[in-house]
């Protein structure tokens, strides 16, 4: 049986809609992540990322404590259910150029995975040797499997 997205679940940190952005980007902060997912009750209704924050806010001189995370949140964001197979996952976030990427079981948030997450995934199997060669074949190939 081929493992499935629920081995990455993990708590995930969540605010409203009607937060403001300041109030959202100290709990980033303070949880020391790159994303908060916008939630109504056990559902994902948008993610608000650092990108989001920089690009949409600071770059344009809004002032985060006037507006709401609502406002500028990615809405409806593609999530993954947890009974997928763990290949879907990479796929998503590679493909969409994903940073973060929501979990949910039928609907019901139970998670997030990060880029840092997968990084840290990569650290382990590159400490055993016998991955090694499959990485850098894999690099030296630009990215695909031959």
């Amino acid at each position: 049986m081929p493992h499935t997205a629920r081995l990455l679940v993990r708590d995930v940190i969540t605010v409203t809609g009607s937060e403001t952005v300041s109030q959202a980007a100290k709990i980033m902060r303070d949880n020391k992540i790159g994303a908060v997912i916008v939630a109504e009750g056990d559902r994902c209704v948008g993610i608000f990322t650092e990108r989001d924050l920089l690009n949409k806010i600071v770059a344009d001189g809004l002032d985060p404590a006037k507006i709401l995370v609502k406002q500028f949140m990615t809405a409806n964001p593609i999530t993954v259910d947890a009974s997928e197979p763990l290949d879907k996952v990479f796929a998503t976030l590679a493909e969409a150029r994903f940073r973060h990427l929501p979990i949910t079981d039928k609907g019901k948030l139970v998670g997030i995975v990060s880029m840092t997450d997968i990084a840290g995934i990569l650290r382990e199997v590159f400490l055993q040797d016998q991955y090694t060669q499959y990485l850098v074949e894999y690099l030296q190939g630009g990215g695909r499997k031959k």
